[in-house]
């Protein structure tokens, strides 16, 4: 008889431990509070219109990269999918100079040069750490601690190129970073590009993937992804039971033996993996009885390890903005929401994808939050709450549509999520939509998603490793099912080499 293997959340990491878990043979069965597959990467509609709730875009679209048979294995997108590329991290409007954060690691030195020519010398300095970081490797195939000592060798070894340049990055906020720049433009755009508080090193690990070419849109967006993946899990034989809160895992002498639901239910299990916030995981699946001081020193350390909340406001527009850019930010008339001032927006035109929505346009603005926003939120009645949502609502649309120049009656406010909506939904601690922001203080790069103790279980998600996000989510929920093979002392069966741009390339040319 197959071993089974219960997954709690039905979010991008445990659907991709489902299906890596299928690949070696156990019978797996998904548990999820919500009805709809993907967690935090999806969208949703609000007076019929569809909102991407999540993906900016995805890294790993490229054919050569490292993620990309991960991604192709899961099902997100295949050789038939639209992939829109990813030309500018944003456009900035600095006094009405426009500074456009260009993908092509050469066309961004042109620009950034263009508008700053007293800083050409750092500039350069800037895009040669890029181009460094295009050598980085994530280890999508199995964890580090796994490998043997010709593998971790040659680990070692890629990462050679960019390890001067990460030990520099890893420990300079964007803060102390500005003063090097002569240009108030450039220190302005940089501010804006992440915020005074992240390490250098997260902005260049970002433009490293756009300037590969590694990091597109799915055509449909991010709840497409979600669907494509649980698609591809309960075809190949596994089962997600959508409504269904767990409410703690069964543990009998130090070993995971099942779940317990919201309604009392018990289901047993050989393993379970966890794919929730680890907050959520450690305190109310476990129930506090296992310590981890890699949580516990960040949880209760937020000074140096801050999370990655926000506000995402929604538009529909009565018209298709073509002639306006995908990203583009501006300051405003400063607004104040819950104690917090808002004087810059980020306005995301989704109209580059005519699938979401047919003859409209739809605006999202997405807003990083302090952590008093989740604190002054929580304070408020159910009808203060949404009195204050609609308000800040209402003053950023009249920003908008002041800065696009577009008609005041073609726009209408359709939706605002916060912190609290992301922890109503998907559990996430105190409404966090990715895991602690890295700061020049932040340490350890990942941890195993093991508890010490805690027997036949594995963790699988973002809070894996900071600063989270969908690939880390994704080759996370690998790695989980890697130590339940461990654990289980058996060989683990990997496919990733079927999706792999050499096997494209093959079937590409073989007739069928």
């Amino acid at each position: 008889m197959k071993k089974k293997i219960i997954i709690i959340g039905a979010g991008i990491s445990g659907m991709t431990a489902g299906i890596y878990a299928l690949d070696n043979g156990y019978d797996v069965t998904i548990y999820e509070k919500h009805n709809i597959p993907g967690g935090q990467c999806t969208g949703w509609y609000r007076k019929g219109v569809f909102i991407d709730g999540c993906a900016h875009w995805i890294v790993g679209t490229n054919p050569t990269s490292d993620l990309y048979p991960l991604w192709r294995h899961v099902g997100a997108f295949d050789l038939n999918s639209t992939i829109y590329d990813t030309e500018y991290f944003c456009k900035y409007d600095i006094d009405g100079e426009i500074v456009t954060f260009y993908a092509d690691d050469e066309k961004l030195k042109e620009e950034l040069i263009r508008v700053a020519p007293e800083d050409k010398k750092q500039i350069k300095r800037f895009v040669n750490g890029i181009n460094a970081y295009k050598h980085i490797k994530v280890p999508v195939k199995k964890p580090i601690d796994q490998m043997n000592l010709f593998e971790l060798i040659e680990y070692g070894f890629a990462m050679l190129p960019v390890a001067i340049h990460f030990a520099y990055y890893k420990h300079i906020t964007v803060e102390k970073y500005l003063k090097k720049f002569k240009s108030p433009i450039i220190r302005e755009v940089f501010h804006r590009f992440f915020g005074a508080n992240y390490n250098v090193h997260s902005m260049t690990y970002v433009m490293q993937a756009l300037a590969k070419n590694d990091a597109g849109v799915i055509e449909g967006g991010s709840k497409v992804v979600a669907d494509n993946i649980a698609n591809t899990f309960i075809k190949n034989g596994g089962t997600i039971l959508y409504n269904k809160n767990v409410d703690h895992i069964l543990i009998e002498n130090n070993v995971a033996k099942g779940i317990v639901l919201e309604n009392g239910e018990i289901i047993y299990a050989d393993y379970v993996i966890a794919s929730t916030d680890a907050y959520h995981t450690m305190t109310k699946l476990l129930e506090n009885k296992y310590q981890d001081k890699y949580y516990e020193d960040r949880f209760n350390n937020r000074e140096d390890y801050p999370l990655s909340t926000s506000l995402l406001l929604s538009y529909k527009v009565d018209k298709i903005l073509y002639n306006h850019p995908k990203m583009i930010s501006c300051k405003i008339e400063p607004v104040d929401f819950v104690g917090m001032s808002i004087d810059e927006i980020k306005i995301r035109n989704h109209s580059f994808d005519s699938s979401l929505n047919k003859n409209i346009s739809t605006i999202t603005i997405l807003i990083n939050t302090p952590d008093f926003v989740y604190d002054n939120l929580s304070t408020l009645s159910k009808e203060k709450y949404n009195e204050a949502k609609q308000e800040l609502g209402e003053k950023i649309k009249k920003e908008v549509i002041a800065y696009l120049g577009i008609e005041e009656d073609s726009v209408t406010l359709i939706d605002v999520a916060t912190p609290l909506t992301y922890e109503r939904y998907t559990n996430a601690y105190r409404g966090s939509y990715m895991s602690f922001i890295t700061t020049d203080k932040s340490k350890g790069l990942m941890r195993k998603g093991l508890i010490k103790g805690l027997n036949n279980f594995a963790m699988a998600g973002q809070w894996i490793m900071p600063p989270g996000g969908l690939p880390i989510a994704l080759f996370t929920g690998k790695h989980a099912v890697c130590r339940i093979c461990k654990m289980d002392k058996k060989n683990f069966v990997d496919l990733d080499y079927l999706y792999s741009n050499e096997a494209i390339k093959k079937d590409l040319r073989e007739p069928s």
